[in-house]
């Protein structure tokens, strides 16, 4: 049995790694392939807001989707194969396609997007319902930590060394990368619903989406919620950040630029730590103590005084985050009705989504002040976001 469960784990995180890396990876080559073909960074930004806009309005409709799949390994195969699809429309449009045209592609990417993140973690107790959940999650927590490790970094080095195209190989990497995934998923065990799984009578869509009141009516669900959304609105201050960090410290954005690396490095490391040895904290509780850590963190990386001692920090930092998202993902097991899981674990990623974006806008607004206040101020978003999600989720409300 422990065999079997190991076996399941596995390939659940292999196909997780690979479709998040080639996720990861996706921005980064759509960038560096319109520069490469001549176009603007302004040109690769639209695209890639064509991407991420669209993902974030759809996850919560995804998520009622895949809870109303009979078959949800089909779905999922389909969202591969259909990301992959773009990226190579992609790969072979940018350069001589309309703009339009590109962010119509990726607004269809974007459409796809939720089903390898939120929904797919959904799927993790019913791939391996044996495992103790912390340990489960904590797998699945590295699998985004590898995927945000290794795609940016393998799009990357392709881009350096395609010398004959620079740039067009970026694309046809994260291509690779999803096929990759969708050859690994037939091993994934992922059963298929029962009529006992299923509501008696077909709910419309609406309907599914009304039933996020499951947020509000948990105390522990509504709490981690609010915490760790908040909680990512300061995580655009870093990464805004890290490459004026890089300037001022060492000379050079670029290095600056593999804080972030070195943050997911962290963060892995974590997820390896907390995989072996789980914490017997209550999650709820995690998220709380860990987001008030990675708050501190931010308060001693805005004050470095070198790249080496900000590697350090950033390691620190990445730890933290390996857990907190952890428990975060535990909360969501625990609290989520059966059927209403994928919508649950959906909408929760595409409110994150959202944070991101909120906080990419007060960094904007910040960031003459240079990168120690923007640092700062993800220091004190993470403060903050702790004290109203244990102010708002107070009390129990009345279901």
């Amino acid at each position: 049995m422990a065999g079997s469960s190991t076996r399941r784990l596995t390939a659940y995180a292999a196909v997780g790694s690979l479709a998040r890396a080639a996720n990861a990876g996706l921005p980064t080559a759509i960038i560096l392939g319109v520069l490469a073909s001549g176009g603007s960074a302004s040109e690769g930004s639209l695209i890639v807001a064509s991407v991420t806009a669209i993902a974030g309005i759809v996850g919560p409709l995804v998520g009622a989707l895949m809870d109303r799949a009979v078959h949800p390994k089909r779905g999922y195969g389909l969202a591969i194969l259909s990301l992959a699809a773009c990226s190579a429309a992609l790969a072979v449009g940018v350069g001589s396609w309309p703009l339009g045209v590109l962010m119509l592609i990726a607004g269809t990417a974007g459409l796809f997007h939720p089903m390898l993140t939120g929904a797919w973690s959904a799927q993790l107790r019913r791939v391996v319902p044996d495992v103790v959940p912390s340990r489960a999650y904590s797998v699945d927590v590295a699998t985004y930590n590898v995927g945000d490790i290794v795609g940016p970094a393998i799009v990357g080095v392709a881009y350096v060394y395609d010398a004959n195209t620079p740039g067009a190989a970026s694309l046809e990497v994260a291509v690779v990368l999803y096929l990759l995934a969708a050859l690994v998923l037939p091993l994934v065990p992922i059963p298929s619903r029962t009529a006992d799984e299923l509501p008696e009578e077909p709910q419309p869509l609406l309907h599914a989406v009304r039933s996020l009141t499951v947020f509000w009516h948990s105390v522990s669900l509504r709490r981690s919620t609010i915490i760790s959304t908040l909680a990512f609105v300061g995580i655009a201050g870093l990464v805004i950040g890290a490459p004026l960090m890089g300037e001022d410290l060492a000379g050079d954005a670029g290095i600056g630029a593999l804080l972030l690396a070195v943050v997911a490095a962290g963060a892995l490391l974590g997820s390896i730590t907390f995989a072996r040895r789980p914490i017997r904290q209550g999650p709820g509780t995690m998220v709380v103590v860990t987001t008030l850590g990675l708050g501190l963190a931010f308060a001693a990386l805005a004050v470095v005084p070198s790249m080496p001692i900000a590697f350090a920090v950033g390691v620190l930092l990445g730890f933290l985050e390996a857990p907190q998202l952890s428990a975060v993902l535990q909360v969501r097991d625990r609290e989520s009705p059966t059927h209403l899981r994928s919508l649950v674990f959906v909408a929760a990623t595409s409110l994150k989504t959202g944070a991101f974006a909120l906080g990419s806008v007060l960094a904007a607004a910040l960031v003459e002040w240079g990168w120690r206040s923007l640092l700062l101020g993800s220091a004190v978003i993470e403060i903050l976001a702790v004290m109203i999600g244990l102010l708002v989720a107070g009390r129990r409300s009345r279901p």
